[in-house]
């Protein structure tokens, strides 16, 4: 009898799972860049800061001011900036066969999206013996990453926190995820101030695709209160934030509070793990010549156009913190105002509305559509989408 109980405590105890649990040490304040030595000697000794040539062109003299800092405390480090713009997989093995050199005990990724993305994956071959390429084949790995810390420049909708990253596959061609919870970095650095040197609509764009992940979460089947709080509090942050950030160019309260939403979008994607935008804007940035970015913030309206029947609640809940009425109106009316407000929001920040802005045509879109639902980032979502819903967005979006 008692070695029945002993059993039936042992299997109901690993049937239990947190409801939020995050590795992560978080740091996010103005200046960060003047203290970084601080941080990263909690972790090592021996720092590789991994950037994109483009990233590096527009941080040098923060890079430059990293590394004085880092020579003052002692610690090593080298700077691998030879990555394009928009790394494929081939160009990650090269920057591995490098860190392999290095006897590094850090990966810094510093930049934007593409650059942390490559810090991830560099973080993770490093310790391994595999080529980037197969990692989309063969997701379990024997050893754990290099300890990897990033350090987004600006808002990157989640990705700084994400233990996810995507890359051009050079032999098809085609964007390829990689999600792994070993990939959680063991500090993420944010510093406001570093945003003011990127372009406005870099941050407008990212932020909208920060507002998608956080929407996304709220209406996930894999949502919980403490990931809906959190999503919540992101969507607020921007509606209340990024028209600032688009009028005033230096202010500088505005642009932390979007990366404090940007953080917190990027913790509920980690649990609630849907973004049927991302899986479709991964598609389009694939087939055709525009960024994720560019394509979330397009695809953003018509994924919650599609989903709204589904969770109505939730948009009502979306909907007040965005700051809209729902007083005396029915359910799917305040649900309905969900979307219209982000609409208005992309229209006051001068976010373009349509594919055919760009070199895109309909004959496309069910190679698209195919692809968008080979990623896993909709498996959450209330509504199922299949290759046809998904096309039909696309026209409507067109």
């Amino acid at each position: 009898m008692q070695n029945l109980i002993l059993t039936a405590v042992e299997t109901l105890r690993s049937d239990i799972t947190p409801e939020f649990s995050l590795p992560t040490e978080i740091y996010i304040n103005r200046n960060l860049t003047d203290n970084i030595a601080d941080i990263i000697s909690k972790f090592g000794s021996r720092v590789i800061i991994i950037t994109t040539s483009s990233d590096f062109n527009i941080y040098s003299e923060e890079i430059e001011q990293i590394l004085i800092s880092l020579k003052n405390s002692d610690i090593g480090c080298i700077v691998f900036d030879q990555l394009p713009s928009e790394p494929n997989t081939e160009d990650i093995d090269s920057a591995v066969s490098f860190t392999k050199k290095t006897n590094c005990d850090i990966i810094l990724g510093f930049g934007g999206v593409e650059s942390l993305n490559s810090a991830k994956a560099v973080s993770l071959l490093t310790s391994n013996y595999i080529f980037c390429y197969d990692l989309f084949k063969k997701p379990e790995i024997p050893n754990k990453p290099v300890k990897l810390l990033t350090m987004p420049a600006y808002p990157v909708y989640g990705q700084e926190i994400t233990p996810l990253f995507f890359l051009d596959e050079i032999h098809n061609n085609t964007k390829k995820a990689y999600f792994n919870k070993i990939l959680y970095p063991v500090a993420a650095i944010i510093d406001p101030v570093l945003s003011i040197k990127k372009e406005e609509e870099v941050i407008t764009k990212s932020t909208v695709s920060t507002l998608a992940i956080a929407t996304e979460s709220v209406i996930s089947t894999n949502n919980n209160d403490v990931i809906n709080t959190f999503a919540l509090k992101s969507i607020d942050l921007i509606f209340r934030n990024l028209p600032l950030v688009y009028k005033e160019a230096k202010n500088v309260n505005s642009r932390q509070f979007i990366a404090i939403a940007s953080l917190l979008s990027g913790i509920t994607f980690s649990i609630a793990y849907l973004s049927a935008t991302l899986s479709i804007s991964l598609a389009l940035a694939s087939k055709c010549d525009l960024t994720v970015e560019s394509a979330m913030s397009i695809i953003l309206p018509h994924i919650m156009e599609f989903n709204l029947t589904s969770s109505p609640g939730k948009y009502v809940q979306m909907s007040k913190v965005m700051g809209e009425d729902v007083k005396e109106i029915t359910v799917i009316e305040a649900a309905i105002k969900a979307v219209e407000a982000i609409r208005k929001l992309e229209l006051d920040t001068n976010i373009p509305q349509k594919l055919s802005n760009y070199e895109i045509s309909k004959s496309m879109f069910q190679d698209i559509a195919k692809l968008a639902v080979s990623y896993p980032f909709h498996e959450n979502a209330p509504r199922a989408l299949n290759v046809n819903e998904i096309e039909t967005i696309l026209i409507a979006a067109y």
